[in-house]
């Protein structure tokens, strides 16, 4: 007779009298051969679109609604907002939804791989709509705003399809936790790339395009709204696309999980992460940490454009290029360094000692001033490179961290989960994403940026008034001040090392063979403590 088919609500409390989930009848494994480089490639190349994503819409977004589809329509910018806001209301349901349906698929290639492949050949689809160029043209105002925010519903829902089963695969591509640690190295190789990369491609896109709206110069030229199509949408997704496609074609997992135990979505799935206090200090590393870099993202068009517009570096006017390049340069510069202290000092201090020059970095932007003085201009690279030095550190560790903290949940319940954790980090990303876009459009609207900016064009103002600029600078600084505070004083909190992993794994060992009656007086004492401190 078939064994009845067991449902879960991803709660440690459902799990007590399942604590040996796997066994040689009902598990499934794609096995346990080790991971070759180009495999560890592929999977890390992921990241193009993971990384790239955020950084391409922290830039693009905000402008294009404003700017191109909603140009013309009174309060732009709070509309812009609003859309933005609500979207996170579909991905509230749709993120942890999206991890219990990865957690429930059973296939010949596994649980994580199909929705990878699906989301990423959707991609270039999604970006194609979002951004099509003819947007503008619709002459309903009711119809404009319609059509952006479902562009942006179907951009996110797309994301979501691939994204929270990518994050799951970073804890199931290996069980050994140094295989594991070199291929998220990989992984973060890219990030680090990517998220300059696809900073600076948008950046140049966007005050190329302004340059044609504005008929000035610029030092990409001009382009107009097919141009700025061809770059985001076509270029940016297929990239994006083609690179999540791969990931699911030649990545493997190879953690067990129970076949007959199946997930059920529930609202009380959102807090079950929250319980693991592990996570709960990862989750807040890697909200403070990204989130900084989505208000940076958010924030830098406006800085250069309304606060040092005077400045020239290397005989060139103000760019973005000027904050972000030297901030992504110092990144990589320190990313051996960084590689060597993980190994020596573990991924907490990694994350957290060159945060005080993030904070450092960012005051110097936030009060430099707006001078024609080209001997002093420089010292904007300076500042821009010592926030570099901490945004290395923060952007690589947390991607290291999440398969530690699903090592903790899974020694903790006896469950492979994988997808309310990872389901849980896309929603919250986004909602930092979303606030801080947010924040800046409304803070915008509120101080007259787009009255502004329309005077100047106009010739009636030639320079932002001081209640813009004072605005943007505000921002600038005290928000990076406040959460890379919280960001250090999270990493202070986790405490899982490498030491502590080493008995973990060999404590889920015994768990999924069914041998916890084997542990020594000792050894149960030893888990029961890691649980505690750790879970």
């Amino acid at each position: 007779m078939a064994e009845e088919q067991k449902d879960v609500t991803c709660d440690a409390a459902s799990v007590e009298e399942n604590q040996h989930p796997q066994n040689n009848d009902s598990s499934k494994s794609s096995g346990a051969t080790p991971m070759s480089t180009w495999e560890k490639i592929s999977y890390g190349g992921g990241e193009i679109y993971g990384s790239g994503y955020s950084a391409l819409l922290g830039v693009v977004l905000s402008f294009f609604l404003t700017t191109l589809v909603l140009r013309g329509i009174k309060n732009a910018e709070l509309y812009a907002a609003i859309i933005i806001v609500i979207s996170k209301v579909w991905d509230a349901i749709s993120d942890p939804l999206m991890g219990v349906i990865s957690d429930n698929t059973r296939t010949k290639i596994g649980r994580r791989r199909p929705w990878i492949i699906i989301g990423g050949a959707l991609v270039p689809v999604a970006f194609a709509i979002m951004f099509m160029p003819w947007a503008k043209d619709i002459q309903n105002e009711g119809l404009r705003i319609a059509y952006a925010c479902f562009g942006y519903f179907l951009l996110c829902t797309v994301n979501t399809i691939s994204q929270v089963p990518y994050m799951s695969l970073s804890a199931e591509i290996s069980g050994d936790f140094k295989e594991r640690n070199k291929a998220n190295s990989i992984k973060l190789i890219f990030s680090l790339v990517c998220s300059g990369l696809f900073f600076l491609i948008p950046s140049a896109a966007t005050e190329a395009y302004t340059a044609y709206l504005q008929g000035t110069d610029s030092m990409y030229g001009k382009i107009n709204e097919a141009g700025f199509f061809l770059i985001v949408a076509v270029l940016c997704g297929v990239i994006f696309g083609v690179s999540t496609v791969l990931v699911g074609v030649f990545s493997k997992e190879r953690i067990p999980y129970d076949t007959n135990q199946k997930s059920k979505f529930s609202f009380k799935s959102y807090a079950v992460p929250l319980k693991n206090k592990s996570y709960r200090y990862h989750l807040l590393m890697y909200l403070m940490a990204f989130g900084c870099y989505d208000f940076i993202s958010a924030l830098v068009l406006y800085y250069v454009t309304a606060v040092v517009p005077n400045i020239t570096i290397f005989g060139k006017s103000m760019s973005s290029l000027f904050i972000v390049a030297p901030m992504m340069v110092m990144a990589a510069v320190t990313y051996p360094l960084n590689m060597k202290l993980k190994n020596t000092k573990g991924k907490q201090f990694v994350y957290r000692w060159g945060l005080p020059f993030y904070i450092l970095g960012a005051i110097g932007l936030a009060v430099f001033p707006n001078t024609t003085n080209t001997n002093i201009s420089w010292l904007l690279l300076l500042c821009s490179a010592i926030m570099g030095v901490g945004f290395g550190g923060a952007q690589m560790m947390p991607w290291m961290i999440f398969p530690d903290t699903q090592d903790v949940a899974e020694l903790k319940t006896g469950v492979k989960d994988t997808g309310c954790y990872s389901g849980l980090m896309t929603f919250t990303r986004k909602i930092g994403t979303a606030l801080a876009q947010s924040i800046v459009l409304i803070v915008l609207a509120c101080v007259g940026y787009s009255d502004a900016t329309t005077k100047i064009s106009s010739g009636e103002l030639t320079a932002y008034p001081q209640k813009v600029t004072l605005a943007i600078r505000i921002l600038f600084g005290i928000i990076v001040v406040v959460m890379i505070s919280l960001a250090i004083w999270a990493s202070l909190k986790y405490k899982v090392t490498d030491k502590k992993l080493t008995r973990i794994k060999y404590f889920l060992e015994k768990q999924r063979a069914g041998e916890n009656d084997t542990l020594t007086d000792e050894e149960k004492a030893e888990k029961d403590a890691l649980i505690k401190e750790l879970g």
